[in-house]
């Protein structure tokens, strides 16, 4: 094995960083000059190839340093939505690692009880609540600046895995003596981590808060990982190949920030409301004619009125407008008649009303 410091030990990229476990270097040379027209190999080996591991590369710390935005917010509202009282600072639409605080999720059930017991392990990514069991959150250490880091076995046995176990996907299994046979390791062939990062300033039951984080690491099952980097003694003439390979750690970024929105609510309450008639219909038809107590349930839902139980509903109705029309006429002849005309005048009106409700 070789050791190595941070600096060489390390490949960054724009969204990723790799951490070196084990490489081999060889020293080549050109054999392809300009004159030839055709040329099978560009660089000839000037030597074999030297293997070798980086000492404790488990061991080296991860910082991460990261910020997120929100650019429909930003385009809708250009005042502070919230005030974080701790660090006198304020945020609309964007947050950065080093003002707030996130924590590391942990399905391990080792490593929590591990942390639990330097007081780190927690039951959410927010709050003080400590607990030993997984899952748990796991406070991460902090720089000057307040930027977290994470060695890397920490981020590794978060995510369930040992740097030194099998990489099934390979196909490499460790036999039942310890001896890793045709077992390839972690360590051996790399491999490829996804480092989820999800923010939030929103928390039930108590509206926005103060923009918080937490992050999610996830292996990729049957990765590996290597990545060729050149050395040039003298550029182009002579040059030592490095081939590295190592765990990498790719990051991404996701989360919610929350703001009012006065046609969403309308849109939401609408539909709750609408819900709730067709809920109460549906209750209704099911009472009525499904449940076995439906009719019961037809019992108290409908209340039979006095006048129409137990009689025809057409004889009811003609008696109805017969009496309507004896009242109207009953009132022009009292207008026009007065003592005995008036009593010689309704004897045949109310006797043709009796042939009419007869033949009727």
């Amino acid at each position: 094995c070789e050791i190595y410091e941070s600096i060489n030990s390390q490949l960054v990229s724009e969204k990723s960083i790799t951490v070196m476990t084990r490489a081999s270097t060889t020293n080549q040379s050109l054999v392809c000059n300009a004159d030839d027209m055709v040329c099978p190999r560009t660089y000839g080996d000037t030597s074999s190839e030297y293997k070798f591991y980086i000492a404790q590369s488990e061991e080296f710390t991860v910082l991460l340093d990261h910020a997120v935005t929100s650019s429909k917010i930003c385009n809708e509202r250009s005042t502070h939505r919230g005030k974080n009282t701790d660090n006198n600072t304020d945020y609309a639409c964007s947050a950065e690692s080093s003002r707030f605080s996130g924590r590391l999720h942990s399905s391990n059930a080792e490593l929590c009880a591990e942390q639990h017991a330097k007081g780190s392990a927690f039951k959410s990514y927010r709050g003080l609540q400590q607990i030993e069991t997984a899952p748990c959150f796991i406070e991460p250490n902090h720089t000057d600046t307040n930027q977290d880091f994470f060695s890397l076995s920490t981020i590794l046995q978060a995510a369930g895995v040992d740097i030194d176990g099998c990489n099934a996907g390979l196909g490499g299994t460790r036999s039942e003596t310890g001896d890793s046979g045709s077992c390839q390791t972690y360590r051996d062939t790399g491999a490829t981590l996804l480092l989820n990062i999800f923010w939030t300033d929103f928390a039930s039951y108590r509206g926005l808060v103060q923009p918080s984080y937490y992050y999610a690491p996830q292996l990729i099952a049957g990765s590996s990982f290597k990545q060729y980097v050149p050395f040039y003694n003298s550029y182009r003439s002579q040059r030592t190949l490095l081939n590295a390979h190592g765990i990498r750690i790719a990051v991404l970024l996701d989360g919610e920030f929350h703001v009012f929105n006065t046609v969403s609510f309308l849109i939401t309450m609408t539909t709750a409301v609408g819900l709730l008639a067709v809920a109460t219909t549906i209750v209704d038809l099911l009472m009525l004619y499904v449940l076995p107590e439906k009719r019961r349930y037809q019992e108290a839902k409908y209340e039979r009125t006095e006048e129409f139980e137990g009689r025809d509903i057409v004889s009811s109705a003609v008696a109805g407008l017969n009496q309507l029309v004896s009242r109207d006429d009953h009132e022009r002849i009292e207008t026009t008649l007065d003592g005995d005309e008036r009593s010689a005048a309704l004897d045949p009106l109310l006797d043709d009303n009796s042939l009419s409700n007869s033949a009727i």
